[in-house]
């Protein structure tokens, strides 16, 4: 008798916040166009049983990741405002586990960046992990990185993503950079 090992995976879903979707402070061109791809992803996944998470940037009014308080960027997903909010089109669903991410003072681009996300998919018993959000060069790519160093299959998928381009081809490089990481890009 043979027994099929079925891989358990996840899907994390980056950032789709609407200060990094268009007219938010951070707002990713094109960045609202990932919402049907990944409410499709949420739905595929959900229907099986496996993991969703939706990570989410998770400022304090303060702190040095703001170009006011010595960082790069402009204030964005501040707490418990309209702008840290989720993309009003994303699935919301109570089955769906949400991740905070920049509470303090550091940058933290990906999910894994102090939260417990690697212990909870370890605990789900995934082996793969699906990415996809915002924004393709930045939070997106460190959390595919990150997840393949913390020794999970990553597969990426390019048509829930976009990037920031702040130099323009940024996000072709983030795409090659997580194929040569070991990514598959889908």
């Amino acid at each position: 008798m043979t027994s099929e090992h079925k891989v358990r995976r996840a899907l994390v879903v980056v950032d789709v916040q609407n200060d990094f979707c268009p007219g938010g402070a951070l707002g990713v061109e094109g960045g609202d166009e990932v919402v049907a791809p990944l409410n499709r992803l949420i739905e595929e996944f959900l229907s099986r049983g496996d993991l969703v998470f939706k990570s989410r940037d998770w400022h304090p009014p303060e702190t040095r990741h703001f170009a006011d308080y010595g960082g790069t960027w402009p204030v964005h997903c501040v707490q418990h405002t309209r702008g840290a909010e989720f993309h009003a089109g994303l699935v919301d669903d109570p089955r769906v586990r949400v991740v905070s991410k920049g509470t303090g003072d550091e940058d933290n681009y990906s999910a894994f960046d102090g939260t417990d996300l690697a212990e909870q998919l370890r605990r789900g018993g995934v082996e793969e992990v699906w990415v996809g959000g915002l924004a393709t060069d930045y939070c997106v790519k460190q959390t595919v990185l990150d997840a393949l160093r913390e020794g999970f299959r990553v597969t990426a998928v390019e048509e829930a993503m976009r990037g920031v381009n702040l130099q323009p081809g940024d996000d072709r490089r983030a795409l090659e950079q997580m194929r040569a990481a070991g990514a598959e890009i889908v």
